[in-house]
Formats: structure tokens, C-alpha cells, sequence
């Protein structure tokens, strides 16, 4: 294998922060019908970091993603903080800018991978039109086909099939390879994955996470997942943030969100509602209540109208994200608990 690793931009420092978000707030609509999908999330992602989106359906993760690349669907627009990526502001860039950083920067392999392919080209053809798109990748053609073929191998496909091959000829599991090899082709030094075990079957998704494994380490990625299962999380991650109704409610290492002494009352909810092997009849304790609409959110937390912890403070005031070392909350409850040793950013603008 010649499999070398990503690409760093000329401009960036290696001890930089790969990813930095700082208070991002993407909207769709406006007037009275206004709803912000993500609100006032910061998030840094250092380089080599494997990190982890989780929430329930609709809490905004995959908006997230979609405004790392700058690719937020209309009418969805960014309309308040920063995403910088290595060092660069990806908020302030232009049309071309954006052009040239995503794919040969950072990649992104979407929720609906199963139908990512062209039906009437083969795979080679299209792999052939991206390095046609991005020249300076690659010394050849022949070479980024090459490099291609060793990807392929890397996700346990055969090259020679698969370059031969149109869409409908692969499963979906090969597919879901295939566009995780194809997200590789211009050495990114970030990988966005949405949802990439959810279509899968059992035997796929052990699969699929293996070669993440691999990839992590051989490629030296950075890799960002959107998933809502917990148990790939523990499988899978290294750092963990999760949201809740547009925002980010708790940011960790893997260990801290699963087994630490402080965390949010819906992460344990989360994962209170796993099906455990160790008790009798798979006991689930699914979580009361609903995920509130955006355009209809309670005052104070979001999740106080399901939280067993909630205290009428709680559905008065927002709670700010509480960092203690690496680790951050944000929960009214947990802050008193966790005492001064803290730092606390707060909830909005006009707590600053």
C-alpha cells in the first residue's frame, strides 16, 4: 500500500485546532415562523480526534454537518457565529473557496449514500470526473486512480470489480464502502459520516465500523459521525457531543459521556433507554414526553418538561454549557453540583 496521509493546507499549524465552532446558529425561514435548527453551538475538534453527533431525530445534528461543509440546504442560512477549519473561516468564504476546500480539505459522505451513484457511469467513470475536477490532487490521472484502487482495498472491496461496476450491481453495504472510498479520494483530513450504519444491516454495520477503525489509523482522519445509536458511539468514538433541540447540551470524551460522575439528565436518559443483555426481558426505559418543536420551544431548558431533575429555575432560565477540564454540561442542576472548579459560557449573547 501507498496510502500516505491527509493533506495539510499550506496556511495551518499543526498545533492548531483542526475545527473550531464558535456560537453557530443556522435558521430556516423568518418572521414568526422562524426556527433555528442549531443554535449557539461552539465546538473545537482537534486533530486525530474520531467525534461523535448524537441526538434524537431532529435535534439538528445533521444541520450541523451540513453547515461544516457550508452545504446547508435552502432556506437554511447560517446567520450568527464562526466555523473556522484549519485556521481558515469557513463562514466568509466564497462560492469558489468553498469549491476547492470541500472534497480536497474535508469530505462528507451522506445520509443518503445508497443513492449517491450516477446509475449510467460506472464508479471508475465518476472517480474519473472528480480527478478531472480537482487536478492538482494527484501528479496523474493514473496515479489518483491508483490511489483509488488502494482505498478500495482498504474498505475491503475488490478494485477491479468495483471500477467496472455501475450502482445497481453493488449491495448496499458495497455501496456505503464505496462512498466512504470516493469521500477519500483527495486526501481530506476531515471525513463528515451521516447516519453511515443507519441502512445497514447487522453483519454491514460491524463492518462499516471496522473500516472506520482502520481508516482512523492508517489515514491519520479526523472524523466527525452523526448517529443516533449509542452503541456505535461506544464502539466507535473518541469525543462525543450531543445535542438537544438545536443545541449542545453535553461534550466529552466517551468515558465521561457513558460512565462519568457529571452528566446531562438526557445523556443518562439516552442511555437508560438501551435495551441491556444483563437484565431479565431486555428492560428499556424509554424517556416521557416529546422532543419540543423548534418553532414552539418551552422557556428555560428545553428539556426540563421531561427531566425527573428539573427545578422551577430550570424552566425559567436557559442553562449555560458548564466545562469542567474537558468536559462540558449544560444543566442548571449539574452546575450547582459540580462547584467552582468550572468554567461557564454563556447561553446567549445577552448573558455575556
Amino acid at each position: 500500500m501507498t496510502i500516505t496521509t491527509p493533506r495539510v493546507a499550506p496556511t495551518a499549524s499543526r498545533s492548531a485546532s483542526l475545527l473550531k465552532v464558535d456560537d453557530l446558529t443556522v435558521q430556516f425561514g423568518r418572521g414568526p415562523g422562524q426556527v433555528k435548527a442549531v443554535e449557539e453551538v461552539s465546538l473545537t475538534l482537534e486533530r486525530g480526534e474520531l467525534c461523535a453527533l448524537v441526538g434524537e431525530s431532529g435535534c439538528g445534528k445533521s444541520t450541523l454537518a451540513y453547515a461544516l461543509m457550508g452545504i446547508v440546504p435552502p432556506p437554511g442560512k447560517v446567520v450568527g457565529g464562526t466555523i473556522e477549519f484549519q485556521g481558515n473561516p469557513i463562514t466568509s468564504m466564497s462560492k469558489n473557496q468553498l469549491n476547492k476546500l470541500r472534497g480536497a480539505e474535508m469530505s462528507m459522505v451522506f445520509q443518503g449514500a445508497m443513492n449517491a451513484f450516477n446509475p449510467v457511469l460506472t464508479i471508475g467513470t465518476q472517480v474519473d470526473h472528480i480527478l478531472e475536477a480537482h487536478p492538482d490532487v494527484h501528479p496523474t490521472k493514473q496515479a489518483g486512480r491508483q490511489y483509488f484502487a488502494e482505498l478500495l482495498s482498504l474498505v475491503q472491496l475488490s478494485p477491479e470489480r468495483i471500477v467496472k461496476s455501475f450502482e445497481s450491481q453493488l449491495s448496499g453495504g458495497m455501496k456505503q464502502r464505496v462512498a466512504i472510498a470516493v469521500a477519500l479520494l483527495l486526501k481530506p483530513a476531515l471525513l463528515i459520516l451521516d447516519e453511515p450504519t443507519t441502512a445497514l444491516d447487522v453483519l454491514n454495520q460491524r463492518m462499516v465500523i471496522e473500516i472506520l477503525k482502520d481508516l482512523h489509523r492508517e489515514l491519520d482522519l479526523t472524523i466527525i459521525f452523526v448517529t443516533h445509536d449509542l452503541a456505535v458511539v461506544a464502539e466507535l468514538a473518541t469525543k462525543v457531543a450531543v445535542m438537544y433541540a438545536g443545541r449542545l447540551v453535553e461534550v466529552g470524551d466517551v468515558d465521561a459521556i457513558f460512565a462519568g460522575e457529571f452528566r446531562h439528565p438526557y445523556v443518562k436518559a439516552l442511555i437508560s433507554a438501551i435495551p441491556s443483555v444483563l437484565e431479565a426481558g431486555l428492560t428499556v426505559k424509554p424517556i416521557g414526553g416529546q422532543v419540543p418543536n423548534l418553532a414552539q420551544l418551552p422557556p428555560g431548558c428545553r428539556f426540563a418538561p421531561r427531566c425527573g431533575l428539573a427545578e422551577p429555575h430550570c424552566t425559567e432560565v436557559e442553562p449555560a454549557l458548564t466545562v469542567r477540564g474537558d468536559h462540558g454540561v449544560a444543566c442548571h442542576v449539574i452546575a450547582r453540583e459540580t462547584g467552582p472548579d468550572t468554567t461557564t459560557f454563556p447561553s446567549s449573547k445577552e448573558d455575556a
